[in-house]
């Protein structure tokens, strides 16, 4: 499990910062976009340039959860479970994540 979760965690990092890092920054940073429950990023505001960067980054993380739950044998969504907690963690402060009721809130 440490193994996986390191490997997430890398994997994690690949997604966000492989040509993203810097719109994905900014519009974390302007309360845009935040982490959600599910693994996979949302829309705190409606934006159109945002909606586009979430689908591309989401499709790459599914992607990248569906590979690892293979090659784990484990189900898909404790794949995302692990990831959701995992890009919370290092979420700055100020910036949102969805709470346990599905809400958004400023870490």
């Amino acid at each position: 499990m440490k193994t996986l979760l390191k490997t997430l965690s890398i994997a994690l990092l690949l997604i966000s910062f492989s040509g993203f890092a810097s719109p994905l920054s900014d519009f974390k940073e302007k309360g845009i976009i935040g982490e959600q429950n599910d693994g996979y990023i949302g829309l705190v505001k409606q934006d159109n340039a945002a909606a586009k960067l979430v689908a591309e980054i989401n499709a790459k993380r599914r992607q990248k959860y569906q590979q690892l739950a293979q090659q784990n044998q484990v189900p898909l969504a404790s794949i995302a479970k692990l990831a959701a907690d995992k890009a919370k963690q290092k979420t700055k402060p100020g910036q949102y994540v969805q709470n346990a009721a599905g809400d958004w809130v400023k870490k």
